[in-house]
């Protein structure tokens, strides 16, 4: 009960423009959360290969690690609601047109645009928490905001599963891939109802060009000892993850002929998990810490991504699917949290960019042979290889920010 009490007065404490920020995202994963169940289903169906999706989505990880610094940068200058409002618009110009394309040169280069504009919208996300937040109800700002968003995405998943055969039936198209090509539009549209939330949150003053020494001046004044260490672990997080996650539907659809209206089920349950982990995040902070916490969900995900690899039982990997995924996501809004902790005010905006360069650029690296691996391999290659970058992960974690303490 004294959890609960603490929970709900946190809450209360949210400020109204961190309120609009994170129903806002509701929205965004909302459209998102369809567009990336059905993507890789429709390319299939439109007769893709996985090597040649694997591009794809690589194409989008690198347009996120080029988009980071611009976006930092621009968040000194600009601010956060100009940003947010901008991106969140070209973002949902380029993911219309990537449903429309054909050309797999052109799904490329609208995939690194469309992912470089949205990217824009998630470099302000942590620090503009942090901003509009006091240390009291902080935890409880970022797990909130983390789980509204599993739960929008859990809706969208249920939705985009059963959209496409919703439009087959209404005779709205003549095929899968049109009905998914067609459903793919709407999850667009979903996407852009964030701009109503994000069009009524005041305007803030920017922090401001940071003084003096050209570029690379300014590049030598952020705090680059904590820097590193949080590069380390992202970086390999992300070359395991982009190994399998961005594939997880297609492992469905192949190894156990699935249609997309189950599959859709089954990335809903995991949402769920999602969605109560997050919001427990609190409570596992301050029963283990935010640095232990983090650690001790990423290696109790590795067993289940193991059962993943070995099992033809398609109930226990359902299971070790959304058990996996329950735990290896629990820790993102502590490690948000953390991040913008350890560095000053002025530092947020550049340190949120440089860790998402370093999960989105090994993410690309990952993804673009991922698929190819998987084409000339097996999934089960990939999960092993993911379980060994997550172990490392771990290790480097604990070891690099284990004694590290916040400075705000």
């Amino acid at each position: 009960m004294n959890h609960f009490r603490e929970y709900c007065d946190g809450v209360r404490a949210f400020s109204r423009d961190a309120s609009l920020f994170i129903l806002g995202g509701v929205f965004n994963g909302l459209g998102m959360s369809v567009f990336g169940l059905l993507f890789n289903l429709y390319l299939q169906s439109s007769g893709v290969s996985e090597s040649r999706i694997g591009t794809i989505l690589a194409a989008g990880s690198l347009g996120a690690a080029v988009a980071a610094i611009p976006a930092a940068l621009l968040l000194e200058r600009v601010g956060t609601r100009k940003v947010v409002i901008w991106s969140t618009l070209l973002a949902g110009v380029f993911y219309a047109l990537l449903v429309v394309t054909r050309s797999v040169p052109a799904l490329r280069a609208l995939s690194f645009a469309g992912v470089l504009c949205i990217t824009f919208y998630r470099i302000a996300s942590s620090p503009f928490l942090m901003s509009n937040s006091q240390g009291r109800e902080r935890i409880y700002l970022f797990s909130v905001g983390s789980a509204s968003g599993m739960l929008s995405s859990l809706a969208g998943f249920l939705l985009g599963g059963f959209l496409p055969s919703l439009i087959l039936r209404a005779g709205l198209a003549s095929g899968t891939a049109e009905a998914q090509r067609a459903a793919l539009l709407y999850s667009v549209a979903a996407s852009l109802l964030s701009l109503f939330p994000f069009l009524r949150i005041c305007p803030q003053e920017p922090e401001g060009p940071r003084p003096g020494g050209g570029f690379l001046g300014r590049l030598r004044s952020y705090d680059w000892r904590i820097i590193w260490r949080l590069m380390v672990p992202k970086i390999l997080v992300g070359l395991g993850a982009g190994l399998v996650i961005p594939f997880m539907n297609l492992y469905f659809s192949n190894e156990f002929g699935l249609s997309s209206g189950r599959i859709g089920v089954f990335f809903a349950l995991m949402q769920v998990g999602l969605f109560l982990g997050m919001l427990g995040a609190p409570v596992l902070t301050r029963r283990f810490g935010m640095v232990n916490s983090i650690v001790l969900t990423e290696l109790a995900s590795v067993p289940f991504m193991l059962v993943l690899a070995l099992t033809r039982n398609l109930a226990l990997a359902v299971a070790a699917f959304v058990l996996r995924g329950t735990l290896m996501n629990m820790n993102i809004p502590i490690s948000a949290n953390f991040e913008m902790e350890l560095v000053k005010r002025e530092d947020r905006p550049f340190t949120n960019a440089v860790s998402m360069i370093s999960w989105n650029g090994s993410w690309t690296v990952s993804a673009a042979i991922g698929g190819a691996v998987i084409e000339e391999h097996s999934f089960a290659l990939s999960f092993y290889l993911t379980i060994f970058f997550y172990l490392l992960s771990a290790g480097s974690y604990y070891l690099l920010l284990g004694r590290r303490r916040p400075v705000s």
